[in-house]
């Protein structure tokens, strides 16, 4: 039996525990997703082409919140997420058939919220929704730095002030005995007009990071903008990178789709241009489909990819 499995019962029996012992408010939501593609890869240089079916991070778990007695403005907040793959039978990245997402207990009252447990950092949630092909092959977090997930997490957000502006302060152990503990920040505004995003990353495996980003919406359309900074701290050099999508709505169920990342944080001189299109099959359910092309120096690494997938959430 997965042991690790298992210990999604710490969090969760917690709550359950004391919304069946309580005459409280609570409420849950159980929700999923199921993403597969049948994926074609070739390399020019060295003249092959890989046709595999692939499962796109996907994920289910349950979400809610109970309204502790006597005070009305304290809520118990929680979740638990983990990853499967529906196709080779293991989590991506893990030995088990499960693997942990975004796992937290935490403390919400009109201060903000207080939560700790496995969670994605300030910093990568800081790229608000610019990443069109987020959890797919062409993911930004193959290009740039600062995409963590991370355990022994300690977070707090801000409530929006004048509905528009807030905070997020992450503080997470660092593994390493000797090390300072990483730290990540973002401020966030949303607006009729646009979304924008400030993330910094503190000593985050070795890494201080800094980001911007920028969300416009267009009538049916949506531009988004990112660019970011990241000082190797152990070599004292600093990269930079930048992510520009544009996706438009054509017809009431179709949506087109371009995306373009550059960096060589982690692939030399990496260049990532993707187009695709998805087609809305249901409101839980869509067809999509992409051609995606990797550049770089590294000829062995360069890569052309196309992709015809499904998704299914719930």
């Amino acid at each position: 039996m997965n042991t690790r499995f298992l210990n999604i019962n710490f969090y969760f029996v917690i709550c359950l525990i004391i919304g069946i012992s309580s005459n409280i408010y609570a409420s849950h939501k159980y929700y999923g997703r199921i993403a597969i593609d049948s994926q074609s890869i070739s390399n020019n240089f060295l003249k092959g082409t890989e046709t595999d079916i692939k499962s796109n991070e996907s994920k289910f778990g349950i979400k809610g919140k109970f309204l502790l007695p006597n005070n009305s403005n304290l809520k118990l907040v929680y979740q638990v997420e983990y990853g499967f793959d529906p196709v080779d039978g293991k989590a991506r990245g893990d030995n088990g058939t499960f693997k942990q997402r975004n796992t937290f207990i935490g403390i919400q009252t009109d201060l903000g919220m207080l939560f700790a447990g496995t969670h994605d950092s300030a910093f990568k949630k800081s790229q608000l929704k610019i990443d069109l092909y987020n959890d797919l092959a062409p993911d930004i977090k193959n290009i740039l730095h600062g995409e963590n997930r991370l355990e022994d997490f300690i977070g707090y957000t801000t409530p929006k002030y004048m509905g528009k502006i807030s905070a997020t302060f992450n503080s997470i152990k660092n593994p390493s005995s000797s090390g300072k503990k990483y730290r990540s920040y973002s401020v966030n505004f949303s607006g009729d007009l646009f979304q924008a995003a400030i993330g910094v990353d503190d000593s985050m495996k070795g890494y201080d990071a800094s980001r911007l980003a920028i969300l416009i919406p267009l009538d049916k359309s949506k531009f988004g903008l990112l660019t970011q900074k990241t000082k190797n701290l152990a070599s004292g050099i600093t990269k930079n990178g930048h992510v520009i999508s544009f996706s438009r709505r054509i017809g009431p169920k179709g949506t087109f789709n371009i995306q373009r990342a550059s960096s060589s944080m982690k692939i030399d001189s990496g260049k990532h241009t993707t187009i695709g299109y998805d087609y809305q099959l249901r409101k839980s359910s869509k067809i999509f489909i992409f051609y995606s092309q990797l550049e770089t120096s590294n000829k062995r690494k360069a890569k052309d990819i196309f992709s015809i997938g499904i998704e299914y959430k719930f």
